[in-house]
């Protein structure tokens, strides 16, 4: 028996890929998804933040489109970043025309720095983010957006991150097309979504719900609380029928390895410290309807300066109309904080109005029909030392006694929904060819 714990899109794809193999999936929540979720207030839907859907792995987006089957629209990425009072395209470091004349030349001098003096290079292990971010596009692109907004995100000094998890997501671009964005040619597109997939109804939702008719039975509302891993045996608690205890020959987990580690009754003390130890940031997901039309034309923005509290606006109804009402507008806003610190709701939603309006996307006589918070608390896995010394050993242990954990959780590390998808597929005809070798030996 192979049990899966959590139905997220990772839990839901192994299931989904298992085919004929025996498997049972376990959910703390009264619903599949994970944060791959979306809910209905007062004729609005939201996410749980942003969830679009962009492809690098031929065969997960044709799994996809199939399950959505004529349910994805194509979108042209309308990202900004707004600082000194304007907005420049996404990505910064090839889009800083329009900004203050004195400001494109720190960052023209200093990216031109990195070509001709560059700084010695590090040793990857040695090398933090903020070390990359210097040497890769220099001291201007760093102070005017990538420190300032990195550390609203991260909440930590950048000199503590590693920067092995960055390159995929921001590619050092060459000198012409630097100078092209500032002078504000445009002859072609960057970043790893400038295009992307979203449903037309039903919010992000419809994609872990299309998996559900293939997979077998979901025990919902049951929590994971103990594994003895030498027995290979977990605990559950079933929030209508009490305590159940699984025997497994395979244990895939997806939620949050230090919670996996902790449950973990028989674990090495070092491998529970070493767990103890990883790090992470939450999110504050701030929802908002709005009775008035388009209050932005923008798909999302980043904020990198202070007098915003929030590091990301989104506006879900530029992604589909149909997740509002005729006449509003829907947006979200994101606000990370350190996973223990707590803003009570009502200070939360005082603190992202004033920065709408200091930021001109809500007016002051703006009727707000909707304000909504979820605080998300596994948000983003800070990539530092410890999670990189500490993390393969790990997962290597837990593989040893039969536990396979995955997902951006699960693993630890800043993965996309295409990306969960796709190691649930792998493991899942991994354990297949496994229990066929084993069949045959029998």
């Amino acid at each position: 028996m192979i049990l899966i714990v959590g139905a997220g899109l990772a839990g839901l794809s192994t299931a989904y890929h298992l085919n004929d193999l025996p498997y049972r999936v376990f959910e703390k929540e009264k619903e599949a998804g994970g944060l791959c979720r979306s809910y209905q207030k007062d004729g609005f839907t939201f996410d749980m933040t942003g969830h679009l859907l962009h492809f690098r792995q031929p065969e997960i987006k044709a799994l996809v489109e199939q399950l959505l089957d004529g349910r994805l629209e194509q979108h042209q990425r309308r990202a900004f970043i707004y600082s000194h009072r304007t907005y420049t395209e996404y990505p910064f470091q090839v889009n800083t025309y329009g900004l203050p004349p004195e400001v494109i030349r720190e960052c023209l001098l200093g990216f031109i720095a990195t070509l001709t003096n560059p700084a010695p290079p590090l040793p990857p292990d040695q090398r933090s983010f903020k070390a990359w971010i210097l040497e890769n596009l220099g001291e201007g692109m760093a102070k005017h957006f990538m420190v300032p907004f990195n550390e609203k995100l991260w909440r930590v000094p950048l000199e503590e991150l590693t920067s092995d998890w960055v390159s995929w997501l921001v590619p050092k671009p060459e000198l012409k097309d630097v100078i092209n964005g500032a002078l504000g040619i445009k002859d072609k597109t960057f970043g790893y979504n400038p295009t992307f997939l979203y449903p037309s109804t039903g919010g992000i939702n419809v994609l872990p719900q299309a998996f559900l008719p293939a997979v077998r039975g979901i025990a919902y509302d049951t929590e994971l609380v103990e594994v003895e891993t030498e027995r290979r045996r977990a605990v559950f608690r079933d929030g209508r029928q009490g305590t159940r205890v699984e025997d497994y020959e395979a244990l895939v987990s997806t939620i949050p390895i230090p919670e996996l580690v902790r449950r973990c009754v028989d674990l090495p003390r070092d491998i529970k410290d070493a767990a103890a130890g990883l790090r992470w940031v939450s999110v504050y997901n701030v929802n908002l309807g709005i009775a008035r039309e388009r209050v932005s034309d923008k798909h999302w923005i980043y904020f990198p300066e202070p007098e915003y509290p929030f590091y990301r606006a989104g506006f879900p109804m530029n992604f589909a109309p149909t997740l509002g009402r005729p006449g509003t507008s829907s947006l979200y806003v994101e606000i990370s904080h350190r996973p223990h610190e707590t803003t009570p709701p009502a200070r939360l939603l005082d603190l992202v109005r004033q920065g709408l309006e200091r930021a001109g996307i809500v007016r002051q006589d703006d009727e707000i029909l909707v304000a909504d918070v979820k605080d998300i608390h596994y948000a983003y896995v800070l990539f530092d030392r410890h999670r990189a010394k500490v993390l393969p050993a790990m997962l290597r242990e837990l593989e040893h006694r039969g536990i396979h954990s995955i997902g951006r959780y699960g693993r630890w590390e800043h993965t996309s929904m295409e990306d969960a998808i796709a190691q649930g597929k792998r493991l899942a005809e991994k354990l297949a060819a496994e229990a066929n070798g084993a069949a045959g030996r029998g």
